[in-house]
C-alpha cells in the first residue's frame, strides 16, 4: 500500500479541496461556460511529460555512472592487491583509501547539502599522491594505468555531483505547478456546463479526479528528480554501488609465507 500512497502529499490535498470548493461555487452561483481545454491541457501535460522523461533519463544515466565508478574503484584496488611488490600494510592502506572514498561519496549523494564533495576531492588527491610516491612498487605502465583509473573515477564523481546539483529546469516545474492550481478555475465550470444533465456527485468526482491525477504526476516527477535522497520508491539503491572490500584472509598468509621463504633462501 505504501507504494500507492508515496505520491500523495499536502499538495494532493490542496488541489482536491480547491476542486471541490470551485465546483461548489459554480453550482451555488449557477456559473458555468464551455471552453476548449486543449490549450490548458498542453500547458500542463507537456511540461509534466517532459520533466518526468528527463528526470527518468537522468536517473538511468546516474545508475550507469555509479556502476562505472564502482568498477573503476574495484579495478584500482585489485590491481594494487595483485602486486607482489606491495606489503600487506600497503595493501591495507590502499583498501582503506578506496573504502573511505566510496563511503564518503555515497554518503555525500544522500546529503542534500552536498557538503562532503570537498572531502571526496581531497581523498582523490591523496590517491594520486599515493600512486606517484609508490612508482617503485609498480612498473611505469602499471602506474600510468592506475593514474588513468583514478582520472576515470574522478570524472564519474564530478559528473554525478553535477547531476545531483543540476536537475530538470526549475522554472518549467514551477510553471507547471502554477497551471495545475489554476486549472480548477477553468476546468470545473466547463465540467459543470457539460454535465448539467448528470448527477452533481459525478461532477465533483471528475473535478477532483482530474486535479488529483495531475498533482500525483507532479509529485512523481519530484520524487524522481533527486534519485539519491532515498525517499522515493524509484530512488537508486546506493548501497549496491558502494565499494566495500575486506582484505583476503589468505593474502596475509601468502605474503608471510613468501617472506619466510625469502628469509630461508637468504
Amino acid at each position: 500500500m505504501h507504494k500507492y500512497l508515496d505520491i500523495i502529499d499536502h499538495r494532493s490535498l490542496y488541489i482536491s479541496l480547491l476542486c471541490i470548493v470551485v465546483t461548489y461555487f459554480c453550482f451555488r452561483f449557477n456559473f458555468s461556460y464551455d471552453v476548449d481545454l486543449i490549450i490548458f491541457s498542453i500547458a500542463i501535460i507537456f511540461p509534466l511529460v517532459f520533466t518526468i522523461r528527463e528526470a527518468f533519463r537522468r536517473r538511468q544515466y546516474c545508475i550507469r555512472l555509479l556502476g562505472e565508478l564502482k568498477a573503476g574503484i574495484s579495478a584500482f584496488y585489485f590491481s594494487m592487491e595483485n602486486s607482489n611488490k606491495l606489503t600487506v600494510e600497503e595493501k591495507h592502506e590502499v583498501l582503506a583509501m578506496m573504502n573511505s572514498l566510496s563511503e564518503a561519496f555515497i554518503h555525500g549523494l544522500r546529503d542534500k547539502s552536498n557538503a562532503e564533495i570537498n572531502e571526496v576531492r581531497d581523498q582523490i588527491r591523496k590517491i594520486y599522491h599515493y600512486v606517484d610516491t609508490n612508482r617503485k612498487s609498480v612498473s611505469n605502465n602499471t602506474a600510468l594505468k592506475l593514474i588513468r583509473l583514478v582520472r576515470d573515477i574522478q570524472e564519474s564523481i564530478e559528473v554525478l555531483n553535477g547531476y545531483k546539483i543540476h536537475g530538470t529546469p526549475v522554472s518549467l516545474r514551477a510553471y507547471c505547478l502554477i497551471f495545475i492550481y489554476i486549472l480548477p478555475f477553468i476546468f470545473s465550470p466547463t465540467l459543470v456546463y457539460n454535465l448539467s444533465n448528470h448527477p452533481v456527485w459525478l461532477t465533483y468526482i471528475l473535478s477532483v479526479l482530474h486535479g488529483f491525477i495531475l498533482m500525483s504526476l507532479y509529485n512523481l516527477q519530484a520524487h524522481i528528480e533527486d534519485p539519491f535522497d532515498q525517499i522515493g520508491l524509484d530512488d537508486i539503491k546506493l548501497v549496491e554501488f558502494q565499494f566495500h572490500e575486506e582484505i583476503k584472509p589468505d593474502l596475509r598468509q601468502s605474503t608471510d609465507t613468501s617472506a619466510d621463504e625469502t628469509e630461508i633462501n637468504a
